[in-house]
């Protein structure tokens, strides 16, 4: 069963209605930095505080990196501009309490079934894009990256201090892009670079951030060949900022890869029809 972090929650709503929903584990916690090395272990997590701070919701969305894991905020009391600055730095949803136990098993049950009802990926397309990730950080950086996840996302928004982005043009239009934390992007861009992280400047990450994607799409492109998907490539694009928003046409599927470089994170976002099988 799919695990949720009640944060500074117990004694809100009842534990009988939690688990005779049948839809996540609970497990209730309070508050503490050290929360942060810890929720990995879950599928959702839900904070409660009386006021809430745009930082706090980056750090804990920080913490969970680019995996699928989903995150709600409680809070007393809140005006419309600053919901959608808390949804901007990472919250998935935010709501007011108090709020019934019935309403919250809704909520319960509404994220349940974003877990329960998984597409089935269409491996084949997407192997070509996770070999040239693989390849290129490996021979231009020499980083071995370790897949971790690959699930689908309805979220315009997409997590990190930056990413390079491409166009997929021609015939099959979409879209790939690579997202990064600061500290992992330097660390790679320095590696390709051959020189030390402190001598990287800004520019230089931000333009080896670009060349990474264009390599990474170049790679999947030569991969794919003259088959059905064969797509051309734009210019890239780098966004900074913590969040970057990517909007795609109606009902297009984008796929995230998550990779782990040591204890850090990053992920490539690919919108591309086919992604998803239909049988």
């Amino acid at each position: 069963m799919h695990k949720a972090a009640l944060i500074n929650l117990e004694g809100k709503f009842s534990l009988y209605s939690i688990i005779d929903s049948q839809t996540f584990e609970p497990v209730f916690l309070n508050w503490t930095e050290d929360l942060l090395n810890s929720l990995k272990d879950y599928s959702i997590i839900f904070y409660y505080s009386p006021q809430i701070d745009k930082q706090t919701i980056k750090t804990l969305r920080k913490s969970i990196s680019f995996l699928n894991i989903k995150l709600v905020v409680f809070t007393d009391s809140i005006d419309l501009d600053t919901r959608k600055t808390l949804m901007q730095a990472g919250a998935d949803l935010v709501e007011l309490l108090p709020i019934s136990d019935n309403d919250f098993v809704t909520i319960l049950k509404d994220f349940h079934a974003k877990f329960t009802n998984i597409k089935t990926l269409n491996h084949n397309l997407l192997t070509p894009f996770k070999l040239a990730i693989e390849e290129i950080l490996s021979m231009m950086a020499v980083i071995n990256v370790e897949f971790v996840d690959a699930y689908q996302t309805v979220s315009q928004f997409h997590f990190g201090d930056l990413s390079g982005i491409m166009a997929l043009a021609g015939e099959k239009k979409g879209a790939i892009m690579i997202s990064f934390y600061e500290n992992l992007a330097r660390k790679i861009i320095a590696a390709i670079m051959a020189v030390p992280e402190d001598d990287i400047t800004e520019e230089e990450e931000h333009d080896g951030v670009g060349e990474l994607i264009n390599m990474i799409a170049g790679g999947a492109k030569a991969r794919l060949g003259d088959s059905e998907t064969h797509f051309l490539l734009s210019a890239p694009t780098v966004i900074t900022g913590n969040q970057h928003r990517v909007i795609q046409q109606k009902d297009m599927p984008c796929i995230v890869l998550v990779y782990k470089v040591e204890e850090d994170y990053f992920a490539i976002q690919i919108c591309l029809m086919n992604l998803i099988n239909n049988s």
